[in-house]
């Protein structure tokens, strides 16, 4: 009988196969979950658990596989972690870009800024613990590639603003204003739609705390920050 020490075509295994590290799905199979379904299956629980509870036996479980895959494409928790926040902020810059249906005689720049206002509410709308995320995780992470990624969320919103604020001002439809307190200021309206969401039930009364409701709510903050509350008389 000849063992695999003995096996003359090599590799240590019967047939000259190698071995597959730890957790390394079968080279061609197709059915395996790779590294993007797991990115996927861990925004997919970002959405009813709070980061602190996201981890990769939990992420394991919800796919079911083994956690030694898991371990295969992420070395640790932060990781991964890190690979669903850029997920997510690429989900979002697409939500950007969707211009929404823009209210009778709207400017381009106030449509811009709409979709923008929009896109962050509903980012947050879709998953409730995305700032939790930002700030209790990645923004503590001792990486090159956590800190990188804060800075280019928060210049790229903030720039994003000022591009519209300025053609807003060229076609004259939108005064110039702060910037940073309109960008800090759209976070917590996003925010705290969702991570005050037993009070926000108890404000709206008999509303249902659903789809439409949001969509009320953004249309709502869009109005507020593009006409404010005063009478055209009072601004004049």
């Amino acid at each position: 009988m000849t063992t695999s020490a003995q096996n003359p075509r090599g590799g240590g295994a019967a047939g000259g196969h190698k071995r597959r590290g730890i957790g390394r799905p079968r080279s061609g199979d197709t059915t395996a979950v790779g590294r993007d379904a797991l990115i996927t299956a861990t925004c997919e629980l970002l959405t009813r658990l709070p980061p602190s509870k996201v981890t990769r036996a939990r992420v394991a479980r919800s796919v079911n596989v083994d956690p030694s895959l898991i371990r295969y494409y992420f070395r640790d928790r932060a990781t991964l972690l890190l690979a669903a926040f850029e997920r997510l902020t690429q989900d979002f810059q697409r939500m950007t870009a969707e211009i929404p249906r823009a209210a009778a005689g709207e400017s381009p720049a106030h449509q811009r800024l709409r979709a923008r206002v929009k896109a962050s509410l509903r980012l947050n709308f879709r998953y409730p613990y995305f700032h939790q995320l930002l700030i209790d995780e990645i923004a503590h992470m001792p990486t090159a590639a956590a800190r990188e990624q804060v800075k280019m969320l928060t210049e790229r919103g903030v720039g994003l603003y000022e591009s519209i604020f300025k053609a807003g001002e060229q076609e004259g439809s939108l005064h110039a204003t702060d910037i940073a307190f309109l960008y800090i200021a759209v976070l917590g309206m996003s925010n705290f739609f969702t991570s005050g969401k037993m009070l926000v039930q108890q404000a709206v009364g008999k509303r249902d705390y659903n789809e439409a409701l949001f969509e009320q709510y953004a249309d709502f903050v869009c109005d507020l920050l593009l006409h404010g509350l005063a009478t055209r008389q009072a601004k004049a």
